[in-house]
């Protein structure tokens, strides 16, 4: 028995975990709190754990968690806990909050995009490829955002093709900090910024997409966003 899923939910995802043709450990960083019911600053860290153990018993292992405190995961630099990591080379793309309602969905997919590849179009995968400058991407989302999973699935995969890229999936109830800086008024909303303002909140964005644009149209803004980088850049 599952502790968070029925069993109709539990057979769909062993299905799923089924085709992943390697093993996955993601890293999750919470606070010290150890137990659901407690309160701290990390208010969803117990059940973010609770999730993490429950989906590496229904994988069979596919998918492992390698839990850390705050303390001890302070070298990935992660702005939001819970921080959950995926299991890629340059550890550059993340969910933070608890990922529930819509965002299970991304936050699955995402698992077997790094098992058996991304499926993003040919041309789609060259455009991101030829993106040479280092980006922030913040996609801001609520779990009953009805795009918002088609957004974040399109940069997961970006994230996935070019490591230069960081991509970091915001649940905005639980961390309105930067919600509130960019005044995110409707979601998805996503800001790109450049990774030297990593630890700025709310740093100014090179680029801004205040609600869903279709994946052709963003690639147009990473692009675009690259571009006036390099100008930027060009002239110091």
């Amino acid at each position: 028995m599952s502790a968070l899923f029925d069993q109709d939910t539990v057979e769909e995802l062993k299905k799923i975990f089924g085709g992943f043709t390697k093993t996955m450990r993601d890293i999750l960083i919470v606070d010290s709190i150890e137990k659901p019911g407690e309160t701290g600053r990390c208010q969803t860290c117990p059940e973010a754990k609770l999730l993490a153990e429950e989906l590496s018993k229904i994988s069979s292992g596919k998918v492992e968690f390698e839990v850390l405190d705050a303390e001890r995961g302070r070298f990935l630099k992660p702005r939001y806990l819970p921080a959950f990591i995926y299991d890629t080379k340059a550890r550059n793309i993340r969910y933070y909050g608890l990922p529930s309602g819509q965002e299970f969905a991304p936050f699955i997919f995402i698992h077997e995009y790094i098992s058996n590849g991304v499926k993003l179009s040919k041309n789609v995968i060259e455009e991101v490829e030829s993106i040479d400058t280092p980006l922030h991407v913040k996609v801001f989302v609520t779990p009953e955002c009805p795009y918002c999973p088609i957004v974040v699935d399109f940069f997961n995969q970006v994230g996935l093709v070019n490591s230069d890229i960081i991509v970091e999936t915001i649940e905005a109830f639980e961390n309105p900090l930067e919600a509130d800086k960019y005044m995110v008024q409707y979601v998805p909303f996503v800001a790109i910024n450049r990774v030297d303002d990593y630890d700025i909140y709310g740093a100014k964005p090179i680029e801004v997409v205040p609600g869903y644009i279709p994946s052709e149209e963003l690639i147009e803004v990473l692009k675009r966003a690259s571009a006036k980088l390099k100008r930027s850049m060009s002239k110091r």
